[in-house]
């Protein structure tokens, strides 16, 4: 018995705490819907003005908060005079709600689509951007982003040189994906990352990779003999990028990486 009343306790307490009231709002609810769904639970089922008083809501909100709960399927309405309202089952109405939000991500994710081919015409008809163009790119996060996004864009081949066997690693199922989708994958470890690798890893790459003499701490990604982007020094806490369609930087690269193969 005993058991039971702290477990309940506990119960009450979560049920009022401000964590919970930011994992619903986390998920999409306002505050004011978290607080009036949450005292449905502990109360079980409430008329309009008791949950204004219950939950310090304004009653002239009060109904399109309840009417907004019942649309997202978390509670219901018995219509009586007044009308009570309680919570569907726990499990129905947060299934309810995760349908609701992936179909609100998908419509978005569509949406952004949708502005992408609407804008780049206008962007481009706008923005004059020069042949030869360097842009200097901060941080590993905006850094790897940026890697991903260009790789969407290849067309034909890829040189990629790795500073360590984990990176690679992290990169090669997209690449795996391009090469099944026929593109040209040229990709590579130095020495000392292909040692370690075979050290203490277990996996084996799945890409056959190019093994360079130099054993430095840079990276950089040659996309259909185009564009490049470098990375001196990937593990500075202040790494950046170079990214450029300069033809004699991409002509030094490629004639570099050519001439740093082990045979």
């Amino acid at each position: 018995m005993t058991n039971i009343k702290s477990d309940r306790s506990v119960l009450q307490q979560d049920l009022s705490s401000e964590k919970l009231l930011n994992l619903m709002t986390t998920v999409g609810l306002s505050l004011s819907q978290a607080r009036i769904y949450l005292e449905l639970i502990k109360i079980k089922e409430s008329t309009a003005g008791d949950l204004c008083k219950a939950t310090g809501v304004k009653d002239s909100r009060i109904y399109n908060i309840l009417t907004e709960l019942e649309q997202l399927g978390l509670i219901m309405v018995q219509t009586s005079t007044p009308k009570l309202y309680m919570v569907v089952p726990l499990a129905e109405g947060l299934h309810t709600l995760q349908e609701r939000l992936e179909k609100d991500f998908n419509q978005r994710k569509a949406t952004i689509k949708e502005l992408n081919l609407r804008l780049t015409p206008l962007f481009e008809s706008i923005v004059s951007i020069p042949s030869a163009v360097a842009l200097i790119v901060k941080g590993k996060k905006n850094i790897v982003n940026k890697i991903h996004y260009e790789l969407s864009k290849v067309e034909e081949e890829i040189l990629i040189r790795f500073p360590n066997y984990k990176l690679y690693f992290e990169f090669e199922p997209v690449l795996l994906d391009l090469q099944t989708a026929g593109i040209r994958i040229d990709a590579g470890l130095c020495q000392m990352s292909l040692k370690q690798l075979q050290e203490e890893s277990n996996r084996i790459p799945e890409l056959p990779l190019t093994i360079c003499k130099q054993c430095c701490d840079c990276f950089y990604l040659m996309i259909d003999q185009n564009y490049l982007l470098s990375v001196s020094n990937w593990h500075s806490t202040n790494v950046y990028a170079i990214w450029t369609s300069d033809t004699s930087l991409i002509n030094i690269t490629s004639f570099f990486s050519s001439s740093n193969v082990v045979q």
